[in-house]
């Protein structure tokens, strides 16, 4: 912490779930001078994790002040009144009710219509919980920098109208810049840190680049620069992740999520240090899909797009590719899924999926639920 800085940062983390926790556990290690709250809806569990985390930075040698509270999101004046006490500089997003990994429990059939319509049909969901989060940071008056887990392509863009909505997302095509890093230093022999990478492109990039199917036809613009070499890829183009697979294929899935852990790591470090640092953001500035950005020591974002590039065209990329995802459009406020999106939820349900708005969001989730704990005997709740 630098010794202009009046006080420590504090730091509000929503969710206590596979990804939150792990994050918390390197941040709280890292810089101890820090405070930290952990906040779900119980708060036994919320005490209990800020607990393990504090077990695990005392047997690094570190001891920082980790809190517990309760709040159920859809409860904005509770979340409001938290906010309004700890003041936080920092707030994290890691909630959903539908994590995406519980899809697995899908009949196959099921399971594969929805992995081919993407997750544009699962978007009243993935915009619940940050609207409901948003909201309770606008009542409050607290004007935390925003950082949202959740699907952020696209929440971020529906949440943009907001003064409160989410500045940057993480993970997502932040997951591919270290896999590509590696594999070009192996195949242009050339050291990994002295690698650039300026990515603008979607999750559904990130999601199928690495797999053996490749990027397929994707949209995105890839710049790769070293001491000896620059070179540009733009897709469909599948060349780059060619390489990616033959030099640094991982452990994927839920086993995987180490690499988004780093990904919100790497953010929230930087904000913590007040220094400059690139990024790759999903949802920056409430833009579609991902961008590489900079985010300097006075905690304001920029895109770090290369020459050829401009901000409009980047923005386009990341439009035509969300279509892939199921996405068909996304603005502030409203949300229409693709139309094999709303085929694949109309074959699911039986019934229609709506242009998604702020009015109808809780109804359609809601609706959205019930079908899946009924129809499908799948574990899911607001309540």
């Amino acid at each position: 912490m630098s010794n202009d800085q009046e006080e420590r940062d504090t730091v509000l983390m929503f969710g206590i779930g596979k990804l939150a926790g792990p994050v918390l556990d390197v941040l709280a290690s890292k810089y101890p001078a820090h405070r930290y709250v952990f906040i779900s809806r119980s708060r036994e569990r919320s005490a209990r994790r800020a607990n393990l985390t504090k077990y695990l930075a005392a047997q690094l040698g570190s001891f920082p002040d980790v809190y517990a509270e309760e709040s159920d999101l859809l409860d904005t004046h509770r979340t409001a009144e938290l906010l309004s006490r700890y003041r936080p500089s920092i707030v994290f997003n890691a909630t959903t009710p539908f994590a995406w990994w519980k899809l697995d429990s899908l009949p196959a059939r099921e399971r594969e219509l929805s992995n081919r319509a993407g997750p544009g049909m699962w978007s009243a969901l993935d915009c619940l919980l940050p609207l409901k989060l948003t909201q309770g940071i606008h009542q409050s008056g607290v004007r935390p920098f925003f950082v949202n887990a959740c699907y952020p392509d696209m929440t971020n863009a529906f949440l943009s109208a907001y003064e409160s909505a989410p500045t940057v997302g993480i993970g997502n095509i932040s997951n591919l810049v270290p896999g590509i890093r590696l594999a070009f230093a192996a195949e242009w022999q050339e050291r990994p840190e002295a690698i650039e990478v300026q990515l603008v492109g979607h999750h559904y990039l990130s999601w199928n680049a690495p797999t053996p199917t490749g990027s397929g036809s994707a949209p995105y613009d890839l710049t790769i620069t070293s001491p000896t070499r620059r070179v540009r890829y733009r897709g469909p183009e599948d060349e780059p992740f060619r390489i990616l697979r033959l030099h640094a294929t991982r452990v994927r899935g839920l086993e995987g999520l180490g690499v988004t852990v780093g990904s919100a790591t790497s953010v929230v470090s930087s904000l913590l240090e007040r220094r400059a640092q690139r990024h790759h953001c999903p949802g920056a500035l409430g833009l579609p899909g991902g961008y590489p950005v900079v985010i300097d020591k006075e905690r304001s974002v920029s895109l770090d797009l290369p020459a050829e590039l401009s901000r409009d065209e980047a923005i386009n990329v990341n439009e035509l590719s969300q279509l892939l995802d199921g996405v068909g459009a996304v603005s502030p406020g409203n949300v229409l899924a693709s139309p094999s999106a709303q085929n694949a939820y109309k074959e699911l349900f039986g019934e229609d999926l709506p242009l998604i708005t702020e009015a109808n969001l809780e109804r359609v989730a809601r609706s959205t639920i019930e079908q899946l704990r009924y129809k499908y005997s799948i574990d899911i709740t607001l309540q």
